[in-house]
């Protein structure tokens, strides 16, 4: 079984892309219809753009969704996979890359996504962090969470069927910070 799986944002890099785009023609015609469709040459921060310009959502969703499709489709017959998958972001690029969406409509969907996540971003700065494996001389180092999580432990002394579960409990310390819980509800 043969599966493609699509990555989400935080793949990106400067110069993804650029091999496609001056080495293949189907890959050229894709992004220079993807600048048209955007407004912009997001060609030209992909391929000479900075990390900063990369980092910006706006432009990082849709460059990541175009040069995994772009990717895709240049592989002709050999893209034939049993099955495809993505992750967040990857499950349009994949959407496309099957053959179930145009590509036109992913790339609509995937700049308003972009869009509107880095329209929240602004009202709300944040950041994203991902642990990776230390080396041998420094280990990661993370902010102390701004929040204090607690519990109520279940009720042991009666049946299972009568115990109360445990209700997870967040302190707020910032009234920009939103609670923890309420981004899962």
């Amino acid at each position: 079984m043969k599966a493609f799986v699509f990555p989400g944002q935080g793949a990106q890099f400067v110069g993804m892309g650029k091999d496609l785009y001056d080495n293949n023609p189907v890959a050229r015609d894709m992004f220079e219809k993807a600048n048209e469709i955007l407004g912009f040459r997001i060609t030209d921060l992909m391929f000479n753009g900075t990390d900063e310009d990369l980092r910006q959502t706006s432009v990082t969703q849709p460059a990541i969704f175009l040069h995994s499709v772009i990717l895709a489709k240049t592989l002709g017959p050999d893209f034939n996979p049993d099955m495809v998958a993505g992750h967040s972001l990857g499950e349009f690029s994949a959407l496309v890359a099957a053959g179930a969406m145009a590509f036109e409509d992913g790339l609509r969907l995937v700049a308003a996504r972009a869009h509107a996540m880095q329209k929240a971003c602004e009202l709300n700065p944040s950041t994203m962090a991902a642990p990776t494996k230390p080396s041998s001389r420094s280990a990661p180092t993370f902010p102390a969470p701004s929040y204090a999580p607690t519990t109520t432990a279940p009720d042991r002394s009666s049946s299972p069927a009568k115990s109360k579960p445990s209700t997870p409990h967040v302190k707020n310390s910032s009234p920009q910070e939103p609670n923890a819980h309420s981004a899962s509800k």
